[in-house]
């Protein structure tokens, strides 16, 4: 146990004091600036600040990208959306065992309808690279990002064909 000291009654959060910064960088700079200081990044920017394991169920759960992928495989997604807008209810109160409950989900944005086909076809072949195994690869690699499961990649790709 890290933490020693008990929270007294007048401990109340958020607290009057705090730093901002600007952008991630900034947050990290900050944090590896301070002394006892607490913040978040994302995993492409954390470099070597220390990462901490979160309670899920019974268990703590260290950060890996595979434990944050969980976490988007079994969120539903939000209802009364239109079939190829796929967003997420991440809700980290109901992660389920062996998932990092405080991922960042990033989205990729694109009009369904595009006044000329080329444009369309570029967009489109973009969308398929990166979401494309290849393409997660490559984000994996280069920013530290969570690679889409099958699953995930199959209601992607259900909505990437939508693009016309």
């Amino acid at each position: 146990r890290i933490w020693r000291r008990v929270p007294e009654e007048s401990d109340q959060w958020p607290l009057q004091s705090g730093e901002a910064a600007q952008g991630t960088s900034g947050v990290v700079a900050a944090v590896n600036g301070g002394s006892g200081t607490i913040g978040y990044a994302d995993a492409s920017q954390a470099g070597n600040l220390g990462t901490v394991a979160v309670k899920v169920g019974d268990d703590f759960v260290a950060y890996s990208s595979e434990a944050a992928a969980a976490l988007v495989d079994a969120s539903p997604l939000a209802e009364g959306r239109s079939e190829g807008d796929l967003v997420f209810e991440v809700d980290p109160a109901t992660a389920p065992a062996g998932s990092y409950p405080i991922a960042l989900v990033s989205y990729l944005i694109a009009c369904e309808q595009y006044d000329d086909a080329a444009t369309a076809d570029l967009v489109r072949a973009y969308f398929e690279f990166v979401t494309s195994a290849e393409g997660q690869d490559v984000a994996a690699e280069a920013a530290g990002s969570a690679p889409l499961s099958d699953s995930l990649r199959d209601k992607i790709t259900a909505a990437i064909a939508l693009i016309g």
